[in-house]
């Protein structure tokens, strides 16, 4: 418990005219104010300027996620092209993410200093990666040259001609003498129909 007391200042010199007045005032008053110390534990009070970097990094968020924040809260305010490239960078920054490290990335948002130049800083480091993946790309041959080289396929029912004959009877194996025996006392089997005369060539 606190106690303070204020006294009224002392009458200063006034006209004789309303000496009469002073005289029948009251006596000096005196006030007091009483405070409790649960009263003064329950004012809050400010944290330290100077943080530590632990305090820092368990209640701020990661700046690589305050970085996505500012970058969509931007990005929504935008209109049109500069909308459409602001957006190509935050997905681009996204894909960065993934090939280089936490780090880099960071030292890369400090040293830009701000969305608009982080945007620029963004397409500049993709498009030197796109050409950097162009000149180590491996050449493909286009469909057209492949179909090309193809051989146009020969129908089917083409007689063939006698060239072609003459190459088959001597490609073909000399029959032995079983497969002659076959050919002249074998049957056809039961399953077996012969195609009628009007239709073999």
């Amino acid at each position: 418990m606190r106690t303070v007391s204020l006294r009224s200042p002392a009458p200063a010199t006034v006209p004789s005219q309303f000496s009469g007045m002073l005289s029948r005032s009251r006596s000096p008053m005196i006030v007091r104010c009483l405070q409790r110390r649960d009263e003064v534990s329950s004012i809050p009070k400010l944290e330290p300027f100077s943080r530590s970097r632990i305090d820092r990094l368990v209640k701020d968020p990661p700046l690589l996620e305050k970085t996505k924040d500012d970058f969509t809260d931007y990005c929504s305010t935008l209109e049109g092209e500069e909308s459409c490239r602001c957006w190509t960078a935050y997905f681009e920054l996204r894909d960065l993410e993934k090939e280089m490290s936490q780090e880099d990335i960071e030292t890369l948002i400090r040293q830009s200093g701000g969305i608009k130049s982080l945007i620029d800083c963004v397409h500049g480091i993709t498009a030197m990666q796109k050409k950097q993946e162009g000149k180590f790309a491996i050449p493909t041959v286009s469909n057209k040259e492949t179909e090309k080289k193809i051989p146009f396929p020969v129908p089917d029912g083409i007689p063939k001609s006698k060239d072609e004959l003459e190459e088959e009877e001597k490609a073909r194996m000399p029959d032995s003498s079983h497969t002659r025996l076959l050919r002249a006392m074998g049957r056809f089997p039961a399953w077996y129909s012969q195609a009628p005369d009007h239709e073999s060539d």
